[in-house]
């Protein structure tokens, strides 16, 4: 299960360890990202929205399914200081992920009743809800009661989200900026090989934070997200659905926080 955890009592050991479309973010290339064409000779899958979330608490949630790969996500972006991720069992289904943070009110999509593998029983909530084929959007949600999540939780610059992990990196202390993190890449390959899911997480306490995480597939790497994270934002994100080869890469920067897995 994803929760928050504090890094200051990690910071001292982590930061000399080797480098072990969202309301506040924005898809690069797009107004107010690195300008249009950037990086556009990388293989990049659409990305379809399912559903658009708003939350008491500003966090904002996005369902979504990857037009080639069929690979579902789940996107969670927020404001460092005033907000932290919903929390939600991450060995669950998406779908079950989605009726456990939406009250009955709100309507479900079609297209996510076929994320649960052929076989999987159906959730007894879905008796209780409608049914659409549209693009759900959803604003002035409560956070779910049965979250650990309250609504009056946050995350700071050093704190994780992830408490079991495959990668963490914290920036510095008091001054985030003192700590420069170079661009690195997290392979699962390198975690025990193809994986059914990507889990990242990356906060901006430095004043610039991009976000990839990529699929592959015939032997090439295909690019399924792509966002800068807006400073003193976290954007916390899963991908995945079948067994791939997978990748994270986050850009050379001061001052972010970056913590994920690879699961499956």
């Amino acid at each position: 299960m994803a929760r928050v955890l504090s890094g200051r009592v990690l910071l001292a050991v982590l930061v000399v360890l080797p480098t072990l479309t969202a309301w506040n973010a924005a898809p690069a290339g797009a107004a107010g990202g690195s300008g249009p064409g950037v990086y556009a000779d990388e293989p990049m899958d659409r990305d379809v929205e399912l559903a658009r979330l708003g939350y008491r608490n500003g966090v904002r949630v996005v369902f979504s399914r990857d037009e080639l790969s069929g690979d579902w996500g789940l996107r969670q972006d927020g404001e460092m200081g005033r907000n932290a991720p919903l929390e939600y069992d991450d060995k669950q289904s998406m779908l079950q992920t989605y009726l456990s943070i939406t009250p009955r009110s709100v309507p479900v999509p079609r297209v996510l009743l076929s994320e649960p593998p052929a076989g999987t029983p159906t959730p007894p909530e879905l008796a209780y809800r409608t049914i659409v084929a549209s693009v759900v959007v959803a604003e002035d949600l409560a956070v779910p009661t049965s979250s650990a999540m309250s609504s009056a939780a946050v995350l700071t610059c050093w704190d994780l989200y992830w408490n079991s992990y495959n990668w963490a990196e914290l920036p510095g202390y008091p001054n985030p900026g003192t700590v420069w993190h170079p661009a690195k890449t997290y392979y699962s390959s390198d975690f025990g090989g193809m994986k059914m899911y990507s889990y990242s997480y990356l906060a901006n306490c430095g004043g610039y934070a991009r976000h990839r995480i990529y699929y592959k597939s015939a032997g090439d790497y295909y690019k399924h997200h792509d966002y800068e994270v807006a400073y003193a934002h976290w954007q916390a994100v899963k991908k995945g659905s079948v067994h791939r080869y997978r990748k994270v890469f986050y850009d050379g920067t001061a001052g972010d926080t970056r913590n994920g897995k690879y699961t499956g």
